[in-house]
């Protein structure tokens, strides 16, 4: 198999600063644009633009240090990811990095969603961390319009101290969420396997009603029953970035990154695409799926 340990956004997102201003971060991941929704006779709406203060200003409440900038789906979707420095490291020196993703998906910029994501160094992996917290936020920057001069309303763009608590209420339980998983973590890669075990785990993954009546998974019924993503996920178990340390190889931990490295750097015609179904769509569920399997080995 063809193997990379890129970043699932390498190319989509732009590295940015946190001193820049939301017009140069736009700028440097080429979404400096703003798409003329209003009457012409009333002012260009800056959506993107206050949507990106509004990152930063959650990064800043956050303490996280915004990283990268970006767009999917021809820009209808602007999303930031910003590092917390909850990093743990697994056996064999098996870093992971806690991050929190920013997103906009809806056209008028007034919603913004949160997740939080693990992301292993060696091979870039992502997989979404549960918490309590609230998901999504109001933009409170967001401009809107009236129909008489001086059509827009401005709103202000800084947090106030019931804004701060909101996002403190929202990072503080994402922030245990990743220092709990640093112990599940630890406990898949702990949990020593053998081949046949990893082979129907990875069929219960992405074919399972496929071993209905299948007592033993062998080489005959791979080949005859596996299809290709079960295959890709099989290949990736000892080949993909990661897989050759101690915490990985042959273990739970080895498998639940078989299964999201084909999705993060695999899967889908384009990197756009798989970029968003990793986080939103169908395959962030076959994700949650894979570590719930690799939680009952």
């Amino acid at each position: 198999m063809e193997v990379s340990n890129q970043k699932p956004w390498h190319s989509i997102g732009a590295e940015v600063d946190k001193n820049d201003s939301a017009a140069e971060m736009l700028y440097k991941a080429k979404l400096d644009w703003e798409v003329k929704r209003v009457p012409s006779q009333r002012p260009i709406s800056y959506g993107n633009q206050e949507t990106i203060r509004f990152f930063k200003a959650f990064f800043e409440v956050a303490k996280a240090e915004i990283e990268t900038v970006g767009g999917l789906d021809n820009g209808r979707i602007l999303w930031s990811l910003a590092c917390l420095n909850e990093d743990f490291t697994l056996r064999g020196g098996d870093k992971v990095k806690g991050y929190v993703l920013l997103a906009s998906r809806d056209d008028g910029r007034e919603r913004i969603e949160i997740q939080f994501l693990t992301v292993r160094e060696s091979c870039h992996n992502m997989l979404k961390i549960v918490s309590n917290a609230k998901s999504h936020m109001k933009n409170i920057f967001r401009s809107t319009f009236k129909p008489t001069f001086p059509f827009k309303n401005e709103k202000p763009q800084k947090f106030d101290d019931k804004m701060k608590q909101k996002v403190n209420d929202i990072i503080v339980p994402g922030r245990e969420a990743i220092t709990a998983f640093a112990n599940v973590a630890r406990d898949l890669s702990d949990k020593k396997l053998d081949e046949p075990i990893a082979w129907r785990y990875l069929f219960e993954v992405f074919q399972p009603d496929t071993l209905e009546g299948v007592a033993v998974i062998g080489e005959k019924e791979l080949d005859e029953l596996a299809e290709k993503n079960t295959k890709l996920a099989i290949e990736a178990f000892s080949q993909a970035p990661g897989q050759d340390l101690e915490s990985a190889k042959m273990t739970a931990w080895g498998l639940l990154n078989a299964v999201i490295y084909i999705i993060d750097h695999q899967l889908g015609s384009t990197k756009d695409y798989r970029l968003r179904q990793a986080w939103f769509g169908s395959n962030a569920k076959i994700k949650k799926r894979a570590l719930d399997l690799a939680l009952e080995i």
